[in-house]
């Protein structure tokens, strides 16, 4: 008597089921992330950016800082504004979303001459200003969506 293989018992009816329902929850899913602007929007593209300053000659004492950073890397959120009395040199690291202005000023607190740069990856030079003797100096740049 010659032997068969046996077929698993597979009922169509219940693949084409669980296929639907996937097929439901991926559309839902892109539907949805479309509706809020995308992955960059909810999850947030960010640039790391580092801020710096310099004077000539050096400074006895702080300078006035203002710049902008986002709260969090991976919301997309508006950046906020810090302001802050620092030593100079200074050098600080932020992140700013994709799309956003990139922004330091500094004021001098004699007749120094101060230098800002604003880096990408702590590397390339996005802007840079030096400010007149006395002067508040600005850097600014919009970063790249």
């Amino acid at each position: 008597m010659p032997v068969h293989a046996q077929r698993p018992n597979v009922c169509p009816m219940k693949t084409l089921v669980v296929l639907g329902v996937l097929a439901v929850i991926g559309t839902t899913t892109v539907v949805l992330v479309n509706q809020f602007g995308g992955w960059n929007t909810l999850m947030g593209k960010a640039w790391a950016i580092t801020y710096e300053v310099t004077t000539e000659p050096a400074a006895d004492g702080p300078v006035q800082l203002r710049y902008l950073e986002n709260p969090d890397r991976y919301k997309k959120q508006p950046p906020k504004v810090v302001t802050k009395a620092a030593p100079v040199p200074f050098t600080h690291e932020v992140v700013v979303n994709a799309g956003e202005k990139a922004e330091i000023s500094a004021t001098p607190n004699g007749d120094q001459v101060l230098t800002c740069r604003i880096l990408l990856d702590g590397e390339k030079v996005l802007a840079s200003a030096t400010g007149a003797r006395g002067q508040k100096v600005t850097c600014e740049t919009t970063t790249s969506r």
